[in-house]
């Protein structure tokens, strides 16, 4: 919450926090299970598609969702602490503010006049 007040220069009202914690996530959750509860085989005109056939869909839509609670199951056994310790760590951003940029100390102590070397 406090990330995005310092991407956009305002804190935002609870309205949006609420949203993004709580009712995107439900919404997303009732989706994934309502689809496989009305879930009917797939057809086209009279022809239903095989079973592997639909298995394959399955398995490549999955090949790229199943990173994210794998890196969560893989991260919660790898790092060290209880199991709330895991779950605080994995979950607070960790925010370091850069140091000002090699690029922009040089830009600073370019004199005004030199143009060509503020264009590089």
């Amino acid at each position: 919450y406090g990330c995005i007040e310092d991407m956009i220069g305002y804190r935002v009202s609870y309205y949006w926090f609420t949203c993004w914690v709580l009712l995107a996530p439900a919404f997303m959750l009732f989706i994934f299970i309502f689809y496989f509860v009305k879930y009917t085989p797939i057809t086209m005109g009279g022809y239903q598609y095989p079973g592997w056939g639909e298995a394959l869909g399955f398995m490549i839509s999955l090949s790229s969702m199943i990173w994210v609670p794998a890196y969560m199951v893989y991260y919660f056994f790898a790092t060290p602490g209880t199991w709330r310790e895991v779950l605080r760590k994995g979950t607070t951003p960790i925010i370091v503010p850069r140091g000002t940029s090699a690029k922009v100390r040089e830009l600073q102590n370019i004199k005004h006049d030199d143009v060509e070397k503020q264009l590089l």
